[in-house]
């Protein structure tokens, strides 16, 4: 089953989608002249503009085209235990931002070789890109909650316009001091001050995992009652 849905990810172009505007991302700071404003300046995007947005759109896309295509009613028919295949939903989700992840990475690190930059210190990009990999972890949990909104909306308009919300909310809060305990604005205050981030913005994370995950696996098996 993840197979399949990873397929269905690939042909749907989302991914590529995601990495190219990430690409656009990348050459507004191409101005930057040192490595360390650069891999800031560009990973902080990328933690706040793909990771909220674009996950959240990927997410959104795998459970609600279900609906949208109509083709939810055949895939509840499988002899496949519903739990499995929202499972499945969510494994082929997860690897798919960790692969745009990684060759965001490796995209990020090209063009900033590309722009000449100065000062490249192997120890700070280290430390920058390990951030940015836990921020990844919190961005992929906070995903989750979507495809939630979406089974029940049957759709992705209201889960996509949702996921912007998300968005403004993380800009605006991320600021302040209630920053580090609204869920949206973790994963950007991490990736520049991780020592702000305590168990209580992580407890919240978790809720939203678990809301994410759980209620789409019980809301699947609820229509199977129907």
């Amino acid at each position: 089953m993840i197979k399949i849905e990873l397929y269905k990810i690939i042909r749907g172009h989302i991914p590529i989608y995601i990495l190219a505007f990430y690409t656009f991302l990348i050459f507004i700071h191409m101005q930057d002249k040192t490595w360390g404003a650069f891999l800031s300046g560009t990973f902080f995007m990328y933690s706040t503009v793909i990771g909220l947005i674009g996950f959240s759109i990927l997410s959104t896309w795998v459970f609600g085209r279900e609906y949208q295509d109509q083709t939810y009613k055949d895939l509840l028919s499988l002899p496949i235990p519903r739990t499995s295949l929202v499972t499945a939903k969510f494994l082929a989700s997860e690897l798919s931002f960790l692969g745009i992840t990684v060759i965001s990475i490796m995209l990020t690190f090209i063009l900033g070789y590309c722009f000449n930059l100065a000062d490249f210190n192997v120890v700070l990009a280290g430390n920058i890109v390990k951030r940015l990999s836990i921020a990844t972890l919190y961005n992929i949990g906070l995903s989750f909650l979507f495809p939630f909104i979406a089974s029940m909306v049957r759709g992705v308009l209201a889960p996509v316009s949702i996921s912007f919300v998300a968005l403004i909310i993380a800009v605006v809060f991320g600021s302040h001091s209630v920053g580090p305990y609204i869920p949206w604005s973790i994963p950007g205050i991490y990736l520049t001050n991780p020592q702000l981030i305590n168990w209580v913005g992580r407890m919240s994370v978790s809720v939203i995992v678990f809301i994410g995950v759980y209620g789409t696996i019980l809301w699947w098996n609820y229509v199977d009652q129907k």
